[in-house]
């Protein structure tokens, strides 16, 4: 993340949005030291409308409150014991696999 002032933006502002949008960075645009503004990629946008879309779907607010009290609590599985030491091997056990 990196802040600028507005007249740096307002004379940088294209190059400013190919770094968002290529190199995914982030400006915050401040003024008298203030943050106003933030500046982002497309892509980055997308995700974050995306997220807030999904935490409005009250099922889906749900279950990150189920999972994340199961973390709290302490019940959590490995992923060796969720999908099985031979899937992620990737298919292959050790007593298959041969040089």
């Amino acid at each position: 993340m990196k802040a600028v002032g507005v007249a740096e933006a307002r004379a940088n502002l294209s190059a400013l949005i190919k770094e968002a949008s290529e190199a995914d960075e982030t400006f915050v645009i401040h003024s008298k030291g203030e943050a106003k503004a933030v500046l982002i990629g497309i892509d980055e946008y997308r995700e974050i409308e995306a997220t807030l879309e999904e935490m409005e779907d009250p099922e889906a607010g749900r279950l990150l409150k189920e999972g994340t009290d199961d973390i709290r609590k302490g019940r959590t599985r490995s992923a060796e014991e969720i999908l099985g030491e031979a899937f992620i091997q990737g298919g292959r056990s050790e007593k298959t696999h041969r040089k």
